[in-house]
């Protein structure tokens, strides 16, 4: 059974060390629903791409957003495709930045939602049952990334 749907809480990140502790309670399926925001998904990409090579640190954010979401009754709300393309969006941002992790990932947060993958992307292709199980490349334009 999935929890009651709750408010998001996002705020900012004020520190390396705040995100840290979120990531922490995410691993651990810890964190509050209400805290798994878009943010949040961009602080654990950022956190382990910082760490791991792309690879790696994507095949860590697969395994730990479905834990985290199995956790919370969610089996079906992993999309394997928005988790590649911004695994490799944050991979170019962590390179091209000497940001602090905090400012780098609020920056994105603020500028990169989701919806910017439908100038590449139609809706029909994106929310597809294959794009959620499976990386697809875009029916619009090519991927710049």
């Amino acid at each position: 059974m999935s929890e009651p749907s709750a408010a998001k809480i996002d705020h900012p990140f004020t520190s390396e060390a705040e995100i840290d502790e979120m990531v922490g309670l995410f691993e651990s399926c810890q964190l509050p629903g209400e805290r798994w925001t878009h943010r949040a998904h961009l602080a654990v990409a950022a956190t382990y791409l910082g760490r791991y090579p792309l690879p790696e640190a994507t095949d860590r954010a697969r395994v730990h957003i479905r834990r985290y979401n199995e956790s919370r009754g969610n089996s079906t709300g992993y999309h394997e495709t928005i988790t590649v393309l911004f695994m490799r969006l944050l991979a170019r941002e962590v390179r091209s930045n000497h940001r602090r992790r905090a400012e780098l990932v609020n920056d994105l947060a603020a500028r990169c939602r989701v919806d910017w993958l439908l100038g590449y992307y139609s809706r029909e292709r994106l929310w597809s049952a294959e794009a959620r199980a499976d990386f697809v490349p875009p029916d619009l334009h090519p991927l710049d990334f």
